[in-house]
């Protein structure tokens, strides 16, 4: 590095750009990591070409700022099919994918969640430690102490950054064996998209 090419330490933002600026795959990771929560492995690296490979408009996730808001939009048949898609290819795995209709509040998002099961789920606000979201997650647990959901989210590590540090941590769940790395409190700042909250469960 050149003498005057000085690192900025005062900035509090990044200068470089990462997975998930550019891009609105959070749908697709949030898959990915519903499969990686109920089968406790990674799906193999040429298994997660194929399943991207096959969606639907995938020029939709590649803007950063479309994502599911584009042909996906009020799709759910759409949403579904190409989430089950991708699932089916990750794997050798059975999943069921079951879309809940109408609005989801926290106890039934708990609901949802179990030792075979997780859910796919579009929030808008703000979770524990990000603001002003609209974004796929994958819900991973509950949190009995507060009432909230643990969720495994795609871009927390970009947000984490703050400054020189960069504040990311990841919450083991002994009892289901599962990661997370956020926090939701639906009905406080967090608001889960109506028609958009799909259970994922293990076949068999």
């Amino acid at each position: 590095m050149d003498s005057t090419d000085t690192p900025d330490t005062t900035a509090a933002k990044r200068h470089i750009y990462g997975q998930g600026d550019l891009d609105g795959a959070c749908f697709l990771y949030a898959v990915v990591n519903a499969y990686v929560a109920l089968c406790g492995k990674a799906p193999q690296f040429d298994a997660v070409c194929a399943a991207f490979a096959q969606v639907d408009h995938p020029g939709d996730f590649l803007n950063g700022i479309v994502g599911t808001t584009g042909q996906y939009d009020g799709n759910y048949a759409l949403l579904q099919d190409n989430l089950e898609r991708v699932l089916s290819r990750l794997g050798g795995e059975t999943f069921h994918v079951q879309r809940m209709e109408g609005p989801t509040d926290a106890e039934s998002l708990g609901a949802l969640i179990g030792p075979q099961s997780v859910a796919v789920v579009r929030y808008q606000g703000n979770s524990a430690l990000t603001r002003d979201m609209d974004h796929w997650v994958c819900a991973v647990a509950g949190d009995p102490q507060s009432g909230g959901t643990f969720v495994a989210c795609s871009v927390r590590f970009q947000k984490s950054f703050c400054g020189s540090e960069c504040r990311y941590a990841e919450t083991f769940h002994p009892q289901s064996g599962r990661w997370s790395n956020d926090l939701l409190h639906i009905g406080g700042e967090v608001k889960l998209v109506e028609g958009e909250v799909f259970c994922v469960r293990v076949a068999g």
